[in-house]
């Protein structure tokens, strides 16, 4: 299987000739751009050094430009959602010590929306500075896939705010409903999972594309399914971590999801914490969300670690078991879970009660009817 071999950066920084007209340059800006997050895409390490040509390049090509803050708005495709309130006070340190030691990236739709630079844009919100320097480069074709690429290898990208890029990426380009594709991945990877060939869609990962084409139609996925892997492979994603780790967090309630956002909360701590559900410590929503939250609290405010976490869950869980081992159901499942026992009675079983049995049973039914038609005359 041949792999896709990353090009040579410098022969196409080398070919930036310093005479060419700004509307060249940019351009020429826009292709390199194109290269660095294709090899970002792949995994590549050895990006901070073209980066850096490409920032030179663009000071080279003297089309940096001071843009007034209230000029730039924030990319509405910006895969990274999250910017914590320690993050852009660290930026604004940055900033105001050292000043903006390169600039942020415009697209001009318009308004200059941000490509990239969003948490350099709101720090210098934050200290009162009026503008910002700048490149303007033209809109990349498939901007949110373009934004995805840039941000979705930064180890700092929260999985929440990942999971959510990536499904909003499939469902763009596949047209299936964004619920339905954790779904989808996830009932693929089992199966593959149980026939043992999970690891044949991993290999794929470094193939051409046509390569990933026929080895994914070669092990017997529909075409749902089929559309989804392919696209993270072409993303370089593998589909088991995505299953396993990613997608997960979009079924995370909803204070934990407010945690990862406003709080720093870690993925891996929010799945934890999930545990403390209503089903799982019998009480009500409301009940268990307040626990929940109150231990959430204590996991950030400690930085306890995930086997501290995953021990303060169970401990909490053992202690609310104790104190009320049978904890009583609310009424609408106490009823439901009685309908439930009286539809498992057959005829047959009925039959083969005792006769005395039938009629107490009888009578405590009649009574039964008669409060709750008593009851349903209030409401």
């Amino acid at each position: 299987m041949s792999t896709r071999k990353a090009p040579n950066i410098n022969n196409y920084f080398s070919s930036a000739q310093k005479e060419l007209q700004l509307s060249e340059a940019e351009a020429e800006i826009q292709r390199l751009r194109a290269e660095i997050e294709e090899l970002r895409a792949k995994g590549s390490t050895e990006l901070e050094a073209p980066l850096t040509a490409l920032r030179e390049q663009l000071q080279s090509e003297s089309s940096i430009l001071s843009i007034p803050l209230d000029r730039i708005e924030p990319n509405p495709e910006q895969p990274r959602q999250t910017f914590l309130p320690e993050s852009i006070d660290s930026m604004s340190r940055s900033l105001k010590s050292d000043g903006q030691l390169e600039p942020i990236i415009l697209i001009q739709r318009g308004d200059l929306v941000i490509f990239d630079g969003e948490r350099r844009w709101r720090s210098a919100k934050a200290l009162g500075w009026e503008s910002l320097q700048a490149v303007v480069i033209p809109e990349p074709v498939a901007l949110h896939r373009k934004a995805l690429l840039t941000s979705l290898h930064r180890e700092d990208l929260n999985p929440l705010d990942k999971a959510e890029a990536i499904v909003r990426e499939l469902a763009d380009h596949t047209g299936l409903d964004a619920p339905s594709i954790p779904r989808i991945l996830s009932t693929a990877v089992r199966r593959l999972n149980k026939q043992g060939r999970m690891n044949q869609v991993v290999e794929l990962m470094m193939a051409t594309e046509q390569e990933q084409q026929q080895g994914l139609a070669a092990i017997g996925l529909d075409e749902r399914e089929q559309s989804v892997l392919a696209l993270l492979l072409d993303l370089q994603l593998n589909p088991a971590s995505i299953d396993a780790n990613i997608f997960p967090m979009l079924s995370l309630a909803v204070d934990l999801k407010v945690a990862i956002r406003s709080s720093g909360l870690k993925g891996v701590h929010a799945m934890c914490l999930q545990k403390l559900s209503a089903k799982n410590l019998r009480k009500t929503e409301e009940e268990a969300e307040s626990i929940r939250v109150e231990i959430t609290q204590k996991v950030i405010a400690e930085k306890l670690s995930v086997k501290e976490a995953r021990k303060l869950v169970s401990e909490v869980m053992s202690s609310l078991a104790a104190s009320s081992s049978t904890p009583p159901l609310p009424a609408a499942k106490q009823v439901l879970k009685a309908t439930e026992s009286l539809q498992k009675l057959s005829g047959e079983m009925l039959a083969k009660a005792e006769a005395s049995f039938l009629r107490e049973f009888q009578e405590l039914l009649r009574q039964k009817l008669a409060e709750v038609e008593e009851v349903l005359k209030q409401k």
